[in-house]
């Protein structure tokens, strides 16, 4: 099987695994194993994170990083529950940054002397916010008002102008977008790769049972959400170029690692948050 026929396939196989998901939280009326979801592609992200900074000669701490990432994010779920997204609720509780804080220095100072000490604490801590703060925006979506009908929209705005812009990149792409950073992106597949994402928020927003927004708005939202998306790829390919590693992981073949996999949904995701919420194209 080709790398394309893997790509078509396990593409088809996580996106059913996805809406399977928020089938069964809807007939239950609960968003339990979205949060479950969330957790394990989180914490497998953070890890494959971690890995990445350890190639570039870092040494993260990385059971407590996931361990205390993980608390953060099930505590924010946890604290929305039951209220609106633009409630008084943080993502950063000041008892588990303090417990944070105390436990890297403690666990520095005694298992590994004052060696690296800034490098392991500071990686450590900026892999909890990339990867599970900026994740924790897929929960504030999923509480605004048609959550569900949001989440869906943002997945498909953000994963096919990246399918869009791959597939149309490798056959029309001529000049390089950042060579440095990602060889293979082209200024052209990035052209499609938005085109891709404004016509997906148009498409979804004429379906009168799940639309969020009119279509002027969509327009509008599927450019800004479909350029952060294409920064959101960019920026970990930036991370994994500067340790010298072609894919975050092996876990997804074809693919890489999960976090090559929801790499453009951790900017994306923040970015629609505010657009819905600034527009007040939703009520909180």
């Amino acid at each position: 099987m080709s790398t394309l026929q893997t790509r078509i396939t396990l593409g088809i196989i996580m996106f059913a695994v996805f809406f399977g998901i928020l089938f069964l939280d809807t007939i239950f009326t609960t968003d339990i194993g979205f949060m479950f979801l969330a957790v394990m592609a989180g914490g497998m992200s953070l890890h494959e994170f971690y890995h990445i900074a350890g190639k570039n000669g870092f040494s993260p701490f990385r059971i407590s990083g996931i361990g205390i990432g993980g608390w953060l994010f099930v505590s924010y779920w946890l604290s929305l529950r039951g209220h609106s997204a633009g409630a008084d609720c943080h993502f950063f509780r000041q008892e588990i940054i303090l417990i944070l804080v105390f436990w890297l220095l403690l666990i520095q100072t005694f298992t590994r002397g004052t060696k690296d000490a800034i490098k392991n604490i500071s990686v450590t801590t900026f892999g909890i916010i990339y990867i599970f703060f900026l994740l924790s925006y897929a929960i504030s979506l999923r509480c605004l008002p048609q959550g569900i009908s949001i989440l869906i929209m943002v997945l498909l705005v953000s994963k096919f102008g990246d399918i869009g812009g791959y597939l149309l990149g490798r056959k029309y792409g001529r000049h390089k977008l950042a060579k440095v950073i990602s060889p293979n992106k082209t200024i052209e597949g990035a052209f499609f790769a938005i085109v891709f994402s404004i016509l997906i928020a148009v498409i979804f927003n004429l379906i009168p049972s799940i639309r969020v927004m009119s279509l002027w708005w969509s327009v509008l939202f599927g450019f800004v959400v479909g350029l952060f998306a294409l920064l959101g790829d960019l920026a970990e390919s930036l991370l994994k170029r500067d340790a010298n590693v072609k894919d975050s992981g092996q876990l997804v073949p074809a693919f890489g690692g999960i976090l090559d996999v929801i790499d453009c949904l951790l900017v994306s995701m923040p970015v629609a948050y505010y657009f819905l919420t600034y527009f007040q194209l939703v009520n909180i």
